[in-house]
């Protein structure tokens, strides 16, 4: 089991000292408690961090198994004032590739990243990313958005469970060779990282590493929405973040809704 983060460590690591951290040692959901908080008034830039979640959250209603002592999980509340709600796709975005450039520099390790939001390493996936957000009553902006953030460090006590074993994936595999502070100095870098391309989002700079590292370029996919699918070419990312496709002989943008790769 990897040791409980320090929070005073995180701190001493962050070279953008914007964050308040808030950490617990188990909870449902941390976007649950970060929504709860922000819908109560709590600033920009707070951050929910547990051990353990039991009920913790992916996209499309699925859920993210967060076994205690092995990852790194945590949801950080925005209030992107300006930023239009054609645009909350950045939010996930920029976060993806803040944690593949996190990643990179303070494990060593490359990992890719499968549209829209999870990061894959050795073809399976070491981290997921949720974004909900509330909207304003006129609807011309966000409330508030919660963006969470779940990291695969290393394999839990017993392996992960049958049915995520094909699927999930670790950044090291003995917890007991992780390097000093590991997950205070991952979590300094992603939050790091990640204030880094949210403050400049007019100018997309977390684009060309986000597509850079796209695993669905060029690839051969079916695209679920809702209970339809169908298959498609994916040709690239657009600057909206949206999938490029080519079906039946026509490009089409993907704003949402899911792929898997054909093999």
């Amino acid at each position: 089991m990897i040791h409980p983060l320090d929070p005073a460590k995180v701190q001493q690591h962050l070279h953008h000292k914007v964050y308040t951290l808030n950490t617990t040692p188990e909870t449902a959901s941390t976007n649950d408690d970060a929504k709860a908080l922000a819908a109560h008034g709590a600033a920009q830039y707070t951050v929910i961090q547990a051990e353990y979640q039991t009920g913790g959250k992916g996209r499309l209603g699925r859920s993210f198994y967060s076994p205690r002592g092995t990852g790194l999980y945590f949801s950080i509340i925005l209030r992107p004032e300006a930023l239009p709600i054609e645009d909350t796709l950045f939010i996930t975005t920029a976060a993806a590739a803040a944690v593949a450039d996190a990643v990179e520099s303070v494990c060593g390790k490359v990992c890719g990243i499968k549209w829209v939001n999870d990061l894959f390493m050795e073809g399976r996936k070491i981290c997921g990313i949720l974004t909900e957000a509330a909207f304003r009553p006129d609807l011309k902006g966000l409330s508030y958005a919660v963006l969470g953030i779940g990291v695969n460090i290393a394999p839990p006590e017993g392996g992960f469970p049958e049915d995520l074993q094909h699927i999930a994936n670790t950044i090291y595999d003995d917890p007991a060779a992780l390097p000093a502070d590991l997950r205070e100095r991952l979590l300094a870098a992603i939050l790091d990282r990640f204030y880094e391309y949210y403050i400049q989002f007019p100018k997309k700079a977390f684009l060309e590493p986000y597509r850079s590292r796209s695993i669905l370029t060029g690839k051969d996919v079916t695209v679920h929405r809702g209970s339809s699918q169908y298959p498609a070419h994916v040709v690239g990312i657009d600057d909206r973040c949206r999938l490029i496709l080519e079906h039946d002989g026509q490009q089409t943008l993907l704003d949402s809704g899911e792929v898997s790769i054909r093999f």
